[in-house]
């Protein structure tokens, strides 16, 4: 309803204004209108069914509601016919890179990282482990070395056969079951006894000639001298 107004005249007492009786029955209606209008019991209502709600109590007339207030890397901005929320921009896409591939996880997934070949993965806080469960290279089915091998005077112990195209430096052991080292104990680095020769003969010439020492005496004029000895072949 709209506001009744009381017609006051243009003087006071010159008879052209509202009398008592209709002056007073536009101050009922009037008040009756505001009554209506604002009831003594008003209330806001948070609408939707998810979400924080701003309306926290009324009394009477006075109506309570949340302040919003900016939490890390928030920011809130007050006008005149409303406030906005800025945050920091997101990540929008990761593109991760491996050996063998490329993984890009775009905004709202998620990429896991597993280990392989006796490497495992934890969490433990922010943190992420990467732990070998065996040694990486008993894990690697094939190992090879890109430069030269330090061993830092440890030993290599348990091995099988060994390929190399050459040795350097004192070794120690048997070659093909024999200590080479006996060989050289009792005439020098490069000695080798090879034990007594046993001669075979086939013929009694060729036993005399090993066996017997023959004298000739002495030749006085080897020109005039006629005999002739014949000892034959000496068998190989």
């Amino acid at each position: 309803m709209a506001t009744k107004k009381i017609n006051i005249g243009q003087l006071a007492n010159d008879g052209t204004g509202d009398d008592i009786r209709t002056a007073f029955d536009k101050v009922n209606d009037n008040f009756i209108d505001l009554d209506e209008r604002f009831p003594k019991a008003a209330s806001g209502i948070n609408l939707g069914a998810t979400g924080e709600g701003v309306f926290e109590s009324a009394t009477d007339s006075a109506l309570s509601f949340k302040k919003l207030i900016g939490g890390d890397n928030v920011t809130l901005t007050s006008s005149i016919t409303g406030i906005t929320i800025t945050t920091p921009d997101s990540l929008d896409q990761l593109i991760v890179v491996s050996d063998n591939g490329t993984v890009n996880v775009s905004r709202g997934q998620t990429m896991s990282i597993q280990g392989t070949n006796g490497i495992t993965t934890s969490v433990a806080g922010q943190n992420l482990y990467v732990s070998a469960t065996t040694g990486a290279l008993a894990a690697d089915g094939a190992p090879t070395l890109s430069a030269g091998l330090n061993a830092n005077n440890q030993n290599i112990i348990n091995g099988g056969s060994v390929t190399a195209s050459g040795f350097y430096g004192p070794i120690e052991g048997l070659v093909y079951g024999i200590d080479i080292r006996n060989l050289a104990a009792t005439g020098g680095e490069n000695a080798f006894d090879f034990g007594s020769f046993n001669p075979t003969f086939t013929n009694l010439l060729d036993y005399l000639q090993n066996s017997t020492d023959v004298e000739f005496g002495k030749f006085v004029n080897p020109g005039t001298q006629s005999a002739v000895i014949d000892l034959g072949t000496i068998a190989s």
